[in-house]
């Protein structure tokens, strides 16, 4: 059974602080305060920013962006095989928010994919994603 994306994506934070904390610093820049509501096939919880991250369950009332997603478009999307502008104009990745929120999302997002690549434990977490031993 596939590992729960928040708690996935509390464990990557961690390791991101701890194994690469310029890039943690980084991402914590770019989200501000905002709040980010993400659905993953049906789990939701959100992204705050703040002094530090933090991730927690269930749909927040104060989200400036929000994303729906499913866990198969996040591995396409991470496995390099769809872009997420690609991902985004055919819907499999649905994002609401004001324009400056939705931006500040994107920058976050791609801060954080910029450090987890980094951190030496991050790409491990991948196979608790998949859910499935690791196979693409």
């Amino acid at each position: 059974m596939a590992e729960p994306v928040a708690a996935l994506l509390r464990r990557s934070l961690g390791h991101l602080a701890r194994e690469v904390p310029a890039s943690y610093r980084h991402l914590l820049a770019e989200l501000g305060a905002l709040v980010v509501e993400v659905h993953v096939d049906g789990e939701v919880f959100s992204v705050r920013g703040g002094p530090e991250l933090a991730v927690t369950d269930g749909a927040p009332a104060d989200a400036g962006a929000r994303i729906t997603t499913s866990r198969r478009a996040v591995l396409d999307v991470l496995d390099v095989g769809l872009p997420l502008g690609e991902a985004v104009a055919t819907g499999r990745v649905d994002v609401r928010g004001s324009l400056d929120d939705v931006l500040r999302a994107h920058d976050a997002l791609l801060a954080y994919a910029h450090g987890a690549v980094r951190a030496p434990s991050v790409p491990g977490l991948l196979d608790g994603l998949r859910g499935d031993g690791g196979s693409r």
